[in-house]
């Protein structure tokens, strides 16, 4: 049978089609596909634009993870910390997508599990943000128990 390969131990999280995913961080080779992933998430990026993100990101602490099936990357997950004067240190979970060939195979399931077991070496409150349109994600975050806790509004200012 085939298996996702959890990088922290070799236990199956999920059974899958064909398929055989390796849950680890990102690697300059993954950029390629990581770009095609964000146009599936809704952003246009060119692989200079997202390189620059993942060099921000992993500046400012944070790490990508992505599943890997023989040498293509079918999605990927972005951890990061949040600091608030009022609300302290959070982990965020942000920027999950799972290619479209391969939802429903547990790969999200397997990347947000890498992102948490990371995070929880730094912080012990996690959270995660969804796009108010993004009904389908909202209902994922509740089944590995996540609870809604507030709505915002974003406003953004170009500066």
């Amino acid at each position: 049978m085939f298996k996702i390969i959890y990088s922290r131990s070799s236990e199956p999280l999920d059974i899958v089609k064909n398929m055989n995913f390796e849950i680890r961080k990102y690697n300059d080779s993954d950029l390629g596909d990581l770009v095609d992933l964000m146009v599936q998430l809704g952003y246009q990026h060119t692989e200079r634009s997202l390189s620059e993100n993942i060099y921000a990101v992993r500046e400012s602490g944070g790490e990508i993870f992505v599943a890997d099936s023989m040498g293509k990357v079918y999605g990927c997950i972005c951890a990061i910390f949040d600091i608030r004067l009022a609300a302290g240190v959070n982990g965020e979970i942000v920027s999950l997508v799972v290619d479209s060939s391969a939802r429903g195979m547990g790969v999200g399931k397997g990347l947000v599990a890498e992102a948490e077991s990371w995070l929880k070496q730094k912080t012990n409150s996690l959270r995660v943000r969804a796009n108010s349109v993004r009904s389908e994600a909202h209902d994922f975050y509740k089944s590995l128990g996540y609870s809604f806790s507030k709505t915002q509004s974003v406003f953004t200012k170009n500066v």
